[in-house]
């Protein structure tokens, strides 16, 4: 009798044995169950931000500045065509009054590589105080509209303010980063002083010294250095250094031919001189002559060709024509 008590004991003992072990094994895998969701829920939120940045990447936008005497109408002929292929669109329009107040309309929502046209109400300010507006559009792009990164466009003296800017300010805390570079007739060292009388009564007259260079007086060497120094473009020269590495850099310009070796205002070797500013510095440097008849200074930007296609492909397909 006795002995049945202690079998049937031991029985109830290994029954609750297994219940315990079933539990446990129960929970384990509950709590294994639990794990991998939560892994694949991170995993989901990784990927969906991974997603995020790269649909960023793939809309940065371009910001396109006019030279001395320009305006939006400047622009504009520029990337019409890019616009019309769908490989941009149109973004923001952006006013600076000559108090330096910013006025920007349009939107970056769901936009195809947006374009952003600045207009500079002043158009005879200079390139120094171009570059400062410059400047400050970009922070209130970064700060309104939470532009991270950019690509950039200046024509003439928006050339050159787009470098000065570039060496001067861009490494301020908040400015967002330049991408790509697309200089087009820059006069990084003088104006040909021929074209001086077209501005005389247009310019301040401190401004008229930029008209210092002559057709085949300066040249440049195999690594873009001018022979011939003029002072805006010591200014360049003296923060070469500062130039943003991560840059790539287009620089377009003009040459009408017949032994001028200019676009008519600005020399092949003022506007070739950026490669000795931008060697060593920036991701990459390349440089093409445009010639034929719509090469001159201001057909570039009007009616070229080539300059759009040059556009379109460094910026948004990244081949050449």
């Amino acid at each position: 009798m006795r002995k049945r008590h202690i079998q049937l004991l031991v029985g109830i003992v290994m029954l609750a044995a297994v219940f315990l072990m079933g539990f446990g094994v129960h929970q384990l895998n509950v709590k294994s169950s639990d794990d991998k969701a939560v892994a694949m829920k991170t995993m989901s939120s990784s990927s969906s931000t991974q997603i995020h940045s790269t649909n960023q990447k793939q809309n940065i936008p371009t910001i396109f500045i006019h030279g001395v005497g320009g305006k939006l109408i400047s622009e504009r002929p520029m990337v019409a065509e890019a616009v019309k292929a769908k490989k941009a669109s149109w973004g923001l329009t952006v006013y600076v009054r000559a108090n330096g107040q910013i006025n920007i309309h349009g939107t970056l929502k769901n936009k195809n590589n947006p374009i952003i046209l600045v207009q500079f109400n002043n158009n005879v300010a200079g390139e120094e105080q171009d570059a400062k507006w410059l400047k400050a559009v970009l922070a209130e792009l970064k700060t309104k509209y939470e532009v991270e990164n950019y690509n950039l466009v200046g024509h003439s003296m928006g050339a050159y303010a787009a470098v000065y800017y570039a060496e001067y300010f861009s490494q301020a805390g908040n400015q967002p980063q330049m991408n790509k570079l697309i200089t087009i007739a820059g006069p990084f060292d003088g104006i040909l002083a021929r074209r001086r009388y077209h501005w005389e009564h247009r310019v301040p007259r401190w401004e008229l010294k930029l008209w210092d260079d002559s057709e085949n007086l300066n040249h440049v060497g195999t690594n873009g250095k001018p022979a011939i120094i003029h002072p805006e473009y010591r200014t360049l020269l003296q923060k070469r250094n500062q130039f943003p590495q991560q840059v790539a850099v287009l620089n377009l310009f003009g040459n009408v031919g017949s032994g001028h070796n200019s676009d008519g205002t600005v020399s092949t070797a003022s506007a070739r001189s950026l490669r000795y500013l931008v060697t060593g510095r920036a991701k990459s440097y390349q440089e093409e002559e445009i010639t034929g008849q719509n090469a001159s200074h201001f057909a570039l930007h009007q009616d070229n060709k080539a300059v759009r296609q040059w556009i379109l492909r460094f910026l948004w397909q990244d081949k050449t024509p």
